[in-house]
């Protein structure tokens, strides 16, 4: 569980439009973030062993932390997005 769900609980219970934001967020933050990290060690491995010689699966692993990476990083956005629509509207995620 986001350590900030509560603060999507007061969103929800507003029917405040940041709060679609805030699960489309949550979900691409955790979809990218638990392939990232399991693949954070092979990626490095792989970037070590391009110079001798570059495998199939280096390529794999690249492109899958990579992406993975990416929607980590959309996640984050998602969710920053919701908390300056919400605080635009004065609810601060700091209350929660």
């Amino acid at each position: 569980m986001s350590l900030d769900f509560p603060f999507y609980q007061e969103l929800q219970r507003r029917k405040h439009p940041a709060a679609k934001w805030w699960r489309l967020g949550d979900a691409l933050y955790y979809l990218g973030l638990l392939p990232a990290l399991a693949l954070a060690i092979p990626a490095v491995i792989a970037l070590v062993k391009i110079p001798y010689a570059f495998a199939e699966w280096q390529a794999w692993v690249l492109m899958l932390f990579l992406s993975s990476t990416g929607i980590f990083l959309l996640g984050t956005r998602l969710k920053r997005k919701s908390w300056t629509m919400a605080a635009k509207d004065g609810i601060d995620v700091d209350k929660f």
